[in-house]
């Protein structure tokens, strides 16, 4: 496919970075995905035989400066460019503000906030050199817009700055043709809400929704396509709340 781009996803190896990947591949992209876990990484190839020559695994900690280095360097030893980056990979659980703690705090901005930072610091030196890329980060409805039935401090303590990282590199790199911005979902139904809790607890969620249901995956991939293509041609700095309407208002009675 003689249009393919390269698209470097982290937190890949399962719920909305495993959706994204697959998005890609699908459309006939390259990817570079990233995770902890090799396993998970290799079960996507599994998955898509006939592609593996458009999948690269880099397996790692993202919060590493280093495993972005790899990242860049992966895409542009395997496929010569690098397009678009989706810096994806965080971690949400619920916790109430006093219950939190050091260790969790360390954690979120590890994964969140140095991981997002460093990974695009690693591939902007080759957008710059093409004159066009496109960074899109995975944020959160909640940092606007706190909900006391899912207290959630810390990971948006991390994920805010994520959204200020947004603008300050759209900013900086528009003169390269860079875009940069967030998407902020709100509750989508992915393996992680699985674990944190039963489907009838997940379900009485959708009532937080002025729509009245929950996000599916396609919601999230179809944005992120989308910016990841034309639609992030005069389009930077933004925040795209894919939130079935919280940020707009209240619905309760």
């Amino acid at each position: 496919m003689t249009n393919a781009k390269t698209v470097i996803i982290t937190g890949a190896s399962s719920g909305m970075g495993k959706a994204l990947a697959e998005a890609f591949i699908a459309r006939g992209d390259n990817v570079v995905i990233n995770a902890r876990t090799v396993s998970k990484l290799d079960s996507i190839i599994d998955n898509h035989p006939e592609a593996k020559d458009r999948i690269v695994v880099v397996a790692g900690d993202i919060g590493l400066k280093a495993t972005g280095d790899k990242l860049a360097a992966a895409a542009l030893e395997h496929f010569g460019r690098i397009d678009v980056l989706v810096n994806n990979a965080g971690i949400f659980v619920p916790k109430p503000f006093l219950d939190a703690t050091e260790e969790e705090l360390d954690e979120y901005y590890s994964t969140t906030v140095k991981g997002s930072y460093f990974a695009s610091q690693a591939v902007i030196p080759a957008m710059q050199k093409q004159q066009l890329g496109s960074i899109i980060n995975i944020g959160s409805m909640w940092v606007e817009n706190p909900i006391e039935a899912t207290p959630a401090s810390a990971s948006q303590v991390a994920k805010g700055a994520m959204h200020t990282l947004t603008r300050h590199l759209a900013i900086e790199f528009a003169k390269d043709n860079i875009s940069v911005n967030t998407i902020a979902p709100a509750v989508i139904e992915t393996p992680l809400y699985d674990q944190l809790m039963d489907k009838e607890t997940l379900n009485s969620l959708s009532a937080l929704h002025p729509l009245r249901k929950l996000g599916n995956l396609e919601d999230i991939t179809s944005w992120v396509m989308h910016l990841a293509g034309k639609g992030s041609r005069f389009v930077t700095g933004q925040t795209i709340f894919v939130d079935g309407g919280i940020t707009a208002g209240s619905h309760a009675a």
